[in-house]
């Protein structure tokens, strides 16, 4: 442990008000005197605003969108097999004529 060049004997008093004068800082409080009345973040409404938006239209658009999007592919695998099977049909025509 390194000594510092002054010696800390007579420091105590010094301390104590070098430090009182910086965290003795108080932040002055919101007027909480009016306890009547609705006092609702607009933060809070936004939220609940978007959620109720998310819950109510955006999540049953996608679940259409998305059953949508597999009927379309369930569809495009049956014609790509239908005309895998065509195919096979012409080239065993075409190998027996």
């Amino acid at each position: 442990m390194a000594t510092g060049k002054y010696k800390k004997k007579n420091r105590g008093a010094d301390d104590v008000n070098s430090r009182g004068r910086v965290h003795n800082i108080v932040v002055p409080m919101a007027n909480d005197t009016s306890k009547d009345e609705r006092d609702v973040p607009w933060s809070l409404l936004i939220a609940v605003i978007v959620l109720c938006f998310v819950l109510v239209i955006a999540l049953p658009i996608m679940g259409v969108m998305y059953m949508d999007m597999n009927n379309a592919t369930a569809m495009a695998m049956e014609e790509a097999r239908k005309m895998r099977e065509l195919r096979v049909k012409i080239l065993l025509e075409m190998r027996s004529e």
